[in-house]
């Protein structure tokens, strides 16, 4: 298994180039956001906030990353082992980045 910083960096790198990457490289991915959600307690604080700026990324990049996969029913099929709803990441297909990480606006 990686250690922590790989599987952050490997995320990281993921989520916010996902052009080119298949089926099974998204489902890499799922998997090592899987293992550092698993872990988040032991995240330095600059490792959580590159976690949180990744997360946006990959809610951004919501619509190429399951075009990448085949569309949206080809990444449905990825959430074979019933992750918890709380991984918001399973779940691209049902949400928009705007509902993690609403626009700020100025008054």
């Amino acid at each position: 298994m990686m250690n922590l910083e790989a599987l952050l960096k490997a995320y990281e790198t993921d989520a916010a180039n996902p052009a080119g990457l298949g089926r099974f490289e998204v489902l890499n991915m799922l998997t090592n956001r899987d293992a550092l959600e698993e872990q988040r307690s032991k995240l330095t604080t600059l490792q959580a906030a590159r976690l949180l700026f990744a997360d946006e990324k990959l809610a951004t990049n919501s619509g190429q990353i399951i075009s990448e996969c085949g569309g949206a029913p080809e990444f449905v099929k990825l959430r074979q082992h019933n992750p918890m709803p709380s991984a918001w990441w399973w779940f691209l297909e049902q949400i928009s980045a705007e509902q993690f990480f609403p626009a700020e606006t100025t008054s």
